[in-house]
């Protein structure tokens, strides 16, 4: 009651909301809520994160970026020269019988060191080893690069209609990178075009069932040809961390014959492209590539003009060609003896550069570089209007190597000097 008024008192509504006693066996309606708010929101968590695991595992293979796996590189140490000349002589001679080249200088030293390589395989280097034991060249160790073998990533891998597949891998070498795809048959062809001053795109595609070029075949020619429009999306890669000499690299594999990729490098970066069997190597190099070689100066006849040269600027002059390598010999005698023609060429300078002051490894090279452009002459078919010239190509060739002989007890500069004669005179 409230004094004087009459009226009893039943509380403030404040009053009436107070918490319960202790002791009460009343519910607090506060606690109450608490609680039951405490359980929704673990609720929508745990719903929240069955429906993450979910998307994740469905959707996250996709989203994930593969990586380009690593490893070392192997290469075969073929000789070491006192001076650069003779080295790019050598490598050279070497490098015209179809074996990728590279030249360092060592720096315990200061000797030039003409390697072959590099490959991603022993069996590789080792096939190059055998290759040039038979011609009583080389030395008997591999030279091992792990500069960029790391510990194994997830390699990259693209399925070719669910029944086959490439991976792609990096390897470091004396003063390069490469990128290696590998096949799971040799392609038959391999084309790299420059489409800007940073970037270029590689295609391999009709793939073979037997074997490409390897480390025993012979060179094919070297050709532009055009690019084909797709329309399936490239599959950007992760790189390997510290690679200097690739910026970015996207493959795409969208039909069963043909597998394209598009590398972005630093400007002025050089690229060399091979097919060794089933693996595609794309070497990239900043300028003054390791296999990059200084022509001497021609101290023998002048050969400007001469049908050679013409030859050799058709192959050549294709604006934004790295380079294409076929695993089958054209069929037509007139390109074949073209491609000739161009190997010939490419040795002439070197000839005459060593037989001014003759070194033992140099010339055995030369003469087995002139004897895989004889065999190639020789496996050709010429129809009967150029069975003349074909002659004179084999003439040439052979008073070469007669000059190159061990035996040969004459003037070998003139000798070299008249068969280069010879061979364009046809």
């Amino acid at each position: 009651m409230i004094p004087g008024s009459g009226i009893r008192d039943r509380g403030s509504v404040g009053s009436r909301l107070r918490r319960a006693d202790p002791g009460s066996r009343i519910p607090d309606p506060v606690r109450i809520l608490s609680h039951w708010r405490k359980l929704f929101w673990l609720g929508v968590s745990a719903v929240a994160l069955m429906a993450g695991d979910v998307l994740l595992a469905k959707y996250a293979p996709a989203m994930r970026a593969a990586s380009v796996e690593t490893g070392a590189s192997f290469s075969v140490s073929a000789g070491s020269f006192a001076t650069e000349v003779k080295a790019a002589t050598f490598a050279a001679a070497l490098d015209a019988s179809g074996l990728p080249i590279l030249v360092r200088v060592r720096p315990d030293d200061g000797r030039y060191q003409v390697l072959v390589g590099p490959y991603v395989s022993t069996e590789e280097a080792e096939r190059a080893q055998r290759r040039m034991a038979a011609w009583g060249l080389g030395e008997a160790r591999l030279f091992v690069d792990d500069t960029m073998r790391s510990n194994p990533q997830e390699a990259s891998v693209f399925g070719f209609g669910g029944s086959s597949s490439t991976s792609v891998v990096m390897v470091a070498a004396a003063g390069m990178s490469s990128i290696v795809f590998e096949m799971s048959q040799a392609p038959k062809q391999v084309e790299a075009r420059r489409t800007g001053p940073t970037s270029m795109d590689v295609e391999i595609g009709q793939v073979a069932g037997g074997g490409g070029q390897g480390a025993g075949g012979d060179r094919q020619p070297v050709a532009a040809a055009g690019s084909q429009q797709v329309a399936e999306a490239f599959e950007p890669l992760r790189l390997p961390d510290g690679v200097s000499l690739v910026r970015g690299l996207a493959v795409q594999s969208g039909d069963g014959n043909m597998t394209r990729a598009r590398v972005v490098v630093p400007e002025g970066v050089e690229s060399r492209l091979r097919l060794e069997g089933r693996r595609v190597y794309v070497d990239l190099a900043f300028q003054k590539a390791p296999w990059r070689i200084e022509k001497p100066a021609p101290k023998g006849p002048g050969l400007p003009g001469n049908e050679s040269e013409r030859v050799a600027g058709r192959v050549s002059d294709a604006p934004g060609r790295v380079g294409r390598v076929v695993s089958e010999p054209p069929n037509v005698y007139r390109e074949q003896a073209e491609a000739i023609v161009v190997r010939f060429t490419e040795i002439e300078p070197f000839l005459l550069s060593a037989v001014q002051s003759p070194e033992p490894d140099v010339i055995a090279a030369l003469a087995h570089s002139l004897e895989d452009v004889r065999r190639s002459l020789e496996r050709t078919t010429a129809p009967a209007d150029s069975q003349a010239d074909r002659q004179t190509l084999l003439l040439g060739i052979a008073r070469a190597q007669a000059a190159l002989a061990p035996t040969f007890a004459s003037d070998r500069k003139a000798a070299i000097e008249e068969a280069i004669a010879l061979f364009h005179s046809h």
